[in-house]
């Protein structure tokens, strides 16, 4: 080994070099990479998403969807879900059925109204007749 500055031989071991007195720089070797057991550009992990914000597959909303139009469990569920438990998008999916039934409710509301002050007479005559002609008079007696 030499000194950087003046060029004499340093000995082994020695801090300083004996004729200028600069210190002695160990060149240490460089660290060799370890070995990689897989790919060395292997994709991030999937994120973990928290079970309350964890999405629901599709057959899951056609399942909820056929279980939420049952007459009474589903209506029971229905409750059940919109305030229960720790999934949002399952409380949001039950939530918009109740959407759905408060606008089906307007809507049903409205005709009968319509029907009961007269607006719809002339479509409800029809259909009065519609009702008697298959055997329905209790009920066409309803539009007329």
């Amino acid at each position: 080994m030499f000194c950087s500055k003046c060029g004499k031989e340093v000995k082994p071991g020695m801090k300083f070099c004996e004729e200028c007195g600069t210190p002695v720089k160990i060149a240490t070797p460089e660290p060799k990479p370890e070995p990689v057991d897989g790919p060395l550009f292997a994709p991030p992990p999937a994120p973990v998403v928290p079970e309350e914000n964890r999405p629901l597959g599709p057959w899951a909303y056609f399942g909820y969807g056929i279980l939420f139009s049952l007459p009474v469990v589903g209506f029971i569920l229905l409750i059940v879900f919109s305030f229960a438990g720790r999934n949002v998008n399952r409380k949001n999916f039950a939530r918009s059925y109740w959407c759905w039934l408060i606008l089906l409710l307007a809507i049903v509301l409205i005709f009968v109204v319509l029907i009961l002050t007269g607006v719809l007479r002339g479509a409800t005559q029809g259909f009065a007749y519609w009702l008697h002609s298959i055997g329905l008079g209790r009920l066409a007696r309803l539009f007329r």
